[in-house]
């Protein structure tokens, strides 16, 4: 099996970080939000895709919910992967169409539809491109330049079982969104 096939099966799912919000109660010190990701190929819900057409497209659906406030962030994306001439894997992260709601922007919506040459490439994001090895799964790390001091860090390792993100948003020397340590996502089954 390619190194992309596997990956198509590792990045669909339910993710969440609840063991790693009761660890953190447990020690008496929450550091991260509760988590989840939902992920899920979209292709279907994309008109005018090429007849070659050989990546996939993923909604990640982002809930965070802040313990202290218990306020939920939702946070969609949409990424395209596809599978380099070297057979890795490479994230490309698209803008969500601008006729289409951050609520509606869901999985779940069957009435979602996007037309393929209406979407846009994120111009602020580098595209990350994958390593992967066996008893680790895949790794992938993108440093973006979101404005003249503002930089964009994005680290995870996806493997069957696990999805670790580490997302920091900082601009100068100050950490603006995200963490020292990542996120730890368990699948859901």
């Amino acid at each position: 099996m390619s190194e992309f096939e596997l990956f198509k099966k590792v990045i669909v799912g339910k993710f969440n970080n609840l063991e790693q919000v009761e660890k953190e109660k447990a020690e008496g010190k929450i550091v991260h939000p509760i988590a989840k990701h939902v992920n899920s190929i979209c292709n279907d819900k994309i008109d005018n895709l090429p007849k070659d057409f050989n990546g996939i497209f993923v909604i990640e659906e982002s809930y965070y919910t802040f313990v202290d406030t218990n306020r939920t962030n939702v946070l969609p994306h949409l990424f395209l992967f596809e599978e380099t001439e070297e057979g890795k894997v490479k994230l490309i992260s698209y803008e969500i169409p601008k006729s289409i709601s951050k609520k509606d922007f869901t999985n779940s919506n069957e009435d979602l539809r996007m037309d393929y040459n209406e979407l846009e490439i994120s111009d602020k994001f580098n595209p990350m491109t994958y390593d992967y090895t066996e008893d680790v799964g895949f790794y992938g790390r993108s440093l973006s330049q979101f404005g003249p001091d503002t930089t964009f860090l994005l680290d995870e390792t996806l493997s069957e079982s696990r999805f670790e993100v580490n997302e920091i948003l900082k601009k100068g020397d100050r950490v603006l969104v995200g963490f020292e340590s990542p996120i730890i996502y368990v699948r859901e089954v």
